[in-house]
């Protein structure tokens, strides 16, 4: 069991790693992380879930 909690950390840091040498500095250079299509993938699902939570909302 610690060999598999110490994988997972171990991961985890890799992916940190990772990220913090690759996207961060494409970030501050204003370089976009996400292709067009990715972009309207997202847009979509948050205009569908701002519709959804709009709709509950109205019904309490």
């Amino acid at each position: 069991m610690v060999w598999l909690i110490l994988a997972l950390v171990v991961g985890v840091a890799l992916a940190g790693t990772v990220i913090g040498l690759v996207a961060v500095p494409a970030r501050r250079e204003g370089r976009e992380l996400l292709t067009e299509r990715a972009e309207g993938m997202v847009s979509s699902v948050t205009e569908r879930r701002g519709r959804k939570v709009g709709a509950d909302s109205d019904t309490e």
